[in-house]
């Protein structure tokens, strides 16, 4: 077996509240630096906005001929003719949660948890545009300011910059940034 070197990312999406209603917050994060690289908040659960986050990520990827494998739960929006569809383009290696259980998409659910908590988006907001200002603050925030333990105490934005090759073990497929 030989080792390949692919660019992963995680998806998921969160509810914001917004006055009595709720806002979808769509993230798409690097799973190799952590950073958010794509993201997308909507008013309602289209697929629409998962699309959107999924543009946003794959604009910014460093290198289009490395593969990539894509990561999701089975939502609808990730199920979507139009989101696999676009997958498909990006010759992308799509990759499902078995269940419904979220400890097999616990990188995608972490990152939301920390916008959530550490950046106050659950907090609730009095419009959408305050909702859109708030996160887009909050994503900045932790790709930019806030250093993770898992990465030496970089933040996403230093590590994603990195041009590190990973050590691997006989067989193993490393991780590479988007």
């Amino acid at each position: 077996m030989s080792c390949g070197r692919a660019a992963g990312a995680v998806s998921d999406l969160t509810y914001i509240p917004v006055g009595a209603n709720f806002a979808y917050l769509y993230v798409i994060m690097d799973a190799f630096s952590r950073k958010i690289v794509g993201w997308s908040l909507q008013k309602t659960l289209h697929a629409q906005g998962a699309l959107n986050a999924l543009k946003m990520a794959l604009s910014a990827r460093k290198d289009i001929s490395k593969p990539l494998i894509h990561h999701s739960d089975r939502s609808v929006q990730y199920c979507s003719w139009a989101y696999v569809q676009r997958l498909r383009q990006a010759n992308a290696t799509i990759s499902m949660t078995e269940s419904g259980d979220p400890n097999e998409n616990a990188m995608a659910e972490r990152v939301l948890r920390s916008l959530k908590d550490d950046c106050k988006l659950a907090r609730g907001f009095s419009s959408f545009s305050a909702a859109e200002e708030a996160v887009e603050k909050a994503i900045n925030a932790y790709n930019t300011v806030r250093p993770h333990a898992s990465l030496n105490y970089l933040t996403p934005h230093q590590m994603h910059q990195r041009k590190r090759k990973p050590k691997l073990r006989r067989g193993a497929a490393a991780m590479v940034p988007l």
